[in-house]
């Protein structure tokens, strides 16, 4: 230890010092010089940069490849429950009314339905049509009671209507009665219509009459 202080001299200890910084304190000042953007990829060694050198959220998404963007998204999580249902909208304002369309075309017209008949009929003196009897050629009496009415053409008389015409008639109890769609005096497509009077009795009988005036009235088709 003596002998190493005595050799320790202001000399040796400033030559020791200026050696110490030119090897260590030199590599120092050297890097506090180095110019921005003078460290380049190929200034790194591979794996120089790692995580834990790296601060965090230092590197923004927009400086990451689409590849590297990939490999940190993580798993799909699983789906949330249904939220609730909102709230009823207000309606909204009724719309303008649109333009009327064109007129259709007018169709076509349907078949002309059969015409219908009207007659009074006359039975004392004579068996005559009283006033108009359309839809009627002739009237004639085929038996007591019987009338036979003969229709013009396309005129149905399936579905005929009568009554006693008071006025024009004699007795009480009047009746009369067409027979629809058939007959059985008259000759096939006439209207057969019978007339009788009904007796004040307890359990009276039509009986066939020849003094009933009568009206008749038959459908169109």
């Amino acid at each position: 230890m003596r002998a190493l202080r005595s050799k320790l001299t202001y000399a040796n200890v400033i030559s020791t010092l200026c050696l110490f910084l030119l090897l260590g304190g030199g590599a120092a000042v050297a890097a506090g010089q180095l110019g921005p953007s003078s460290v380049g990829t190929t200034q790194l060694k591979n794996a120089a940069v790692t995580g834990p050198k790296i601060k965090r959220a230092s590197i923004e998404a927009g400086k990451l490849t689409q590849l590297a963007i990939s490999t940190l998204q993580g798993q799909k999580g699983p789906r949330g429950a249904k939220g609730a249902t909102g709230a009823k909208g207000a309606t909204g304002a009724k719309g303008d009314r649109g333009a009327t369309g064109a007129q259709g075309q007018t169709g076509a017209a349907g078949p002309a339905g059969a015409p219908g008949a009207f007659a009074t009929v006359l039975v004392t003196p004579a068996v005559v049509f009283k006033g108009t009897h359309p839809g009627f050629a002739a009237v004639e009496r085929a038996a007591p009671g019987i009338y036979c009415l003969t229709p013009t053409n396309g005129v149905d008389v399936s579905h005929p209507v009568a009554s006693a015409n008071w006025f024009d008639s004699a007795g009480a109890g009047l009746f009369v009665e067409p027979l629809a769609g058939a007959v059985s005096t008259c000759t096939a497509g006439k209207l057969e219509v019978h007339t009788s009077n009904l007796p004040k009795e307890a359990e009276p009988v039509p009986a066939a009459s020849d003094a009933v005036s009568f009206t008749v009235f038959a459908a169109g088709g």
